[in-house]
């Protein structure tokens, strides 16, 4: 076969009846394989096994690429599960939805590709889609006003690369798009149009969204921030009700990402103190703190929680400061609510450069663990 195939000066056609020709010699010994015991179809089993290994590894797969080329109505449920993730941590407002409303956003969502040098957004135009980067790169530019030349000039503003997003405030808030996106390489894009978006997620969140922005708007902290980052910051934030004796927060537990504002109710700090006992020769005992840097094994310390002091309506927790054996429960208010921002936006938003000077007195302010054990032993 293999000999007829290549024999030069073949014709197209010619080399089709050779092969169907051999396909039928072999036909007796086809036959006589097992191939009546081979599942009914091969690809959907390797589509399954592929499928959960890259939801195991958390690695976008061509499998789970194929998921958004299939009609909508045909997306099982379980491979929209399997694609969450890439959702979730691309989409900055998608972990605030209900689970029935990201099913519904994920079986919506298309696949684009875009080669090198491709306009994918225009600065000025109407916004249609988001998109989350699956493969590649892009830069975002900004046509600027020279301050002499009084000509628009293209501007750099960054890069983007795999699972981060672009487009979205435009679609959230059906404004003009505020820069271009243009394709560094060949990108492979997850995009959600905008009807989409208005269908199934606005609606069902503008009741919340409202909350957060007059949450915010009610801040001192928020104060001089504009109608544009208002509304980004009550779209990517949260409000977040705690029952009364209730942990908030914690070393890994809890939103640890989050800068947390009271907004009614209040929250206490509690200290934890490593405490070790130490007995002179004359028999007397006295407690001594462990020092981080001071190597003492666990069993000869005793851990003492102390509460340290109280955060109450318009203060803040969790912007930065050191939080090193500090943990915040509420107190026995019935409720506690607290406005949840992400230090991403609190970092990238020019209003908000203050919040070195706010973690500076939070530390400055908060007594230390020597302070506290100093009043609680020595007093």
């Amino acid at each position: 076969m293999g000999k007829a195939l290549c024999r030069k000066g073949l014709q197209p056609i010619s080399r089709f009846r050779a092969a169907v020709y051999t396909a039928i010699d072999h036909l007796p010994w086809l036959k006589n394989d097992d191939y009546q015991l081979a599942p009914v179809n091969l690809f959907d089993t390797i589509f399954m096994e592929n499928l959960l290994s890259a939801y195991e590894l958390s690695e976008i797969s061509v499998f789970q690429k194929l998921i958004l080329f299939k009609p909508p109505e045909e997306r099982t449920v379980f491979e929209l599960e399997t694609i969450e993730w890439m959702f979730a941590l691309g989409f900055k407002f998608f972990h605030l939805c209900p689970v029935e409303i990201k099913m519904a956003l994920i079986r919506r969502a298309t696949y684009k590709c875009y080669g090198p040098g491709r306009w994918i957004l225009k600065q000025g135009h109407l916004s249609t889609n988001m998109y989350l980067i699956v493969k590649g790169h892009v830069v975002i530019t900004e046509d600027v006003k020279n301050s002499i030349t009084k000509l628009m000039v293209n501007t750099e503003r960054c890069k983007l690369k795999e699972k981060q997003s672009f487009g979205e405030s435009a679609v959230m808030f059906d404004t003009y798009r505020t820069n271009s996106v243009q394709s560094l390489s060949t990108v492979e894009l997850i995009s959600i149009s905008k009807n989409d978006f208005m269908d199934i997620v606005k609606d069902n969140l503008q009741l919340q969204w409202n909350a957060n922005a007059v949450a915010i708007k009610n801040s001192s902290y928020f104060k001089h921030l504009s109608l544009m980052e208002l509304n980004k910051c009550s779209t990517y934030s949260f409000i977040k009700t705690f029952k009364e004796n209730e942990y908030v927060l914690g070393k890994g537990l809890g939103d640890v990402d989050y800068a947390h504002f009271v907004i009614q109710g209040e929250i206490s700090l509690i200290r934890r103190l490593k405490i070790k006992e130490v007995v002179d020769r004359y028999g007397n005992t006295r407690f001594k703190l462990r020092k981080t840097s001071e190597k003492v094994s666990n069993k000869k310390c005793t851990n003492v929680y102390v509460d340290t002091c109280r955060f109450s309506s318009d203060s803040c927790f969790n912007i930065g400061e050191n939080l090193t054996d500090k943990e915040f429960m509420t107190t026995d208010i019935n409720e506690t609510k607290c406005l949840c921002v992400p230090h991403w936006f609190m970092a990238e938003t020019e209003k908000l450069k203050c919040w070195e000077f706010v973690k500076l007195d939070l530390n400055h302010i908060i007594p230390s663990k020597e302070q506290v054990f100093t009043k609680l032993y020595r007093s």
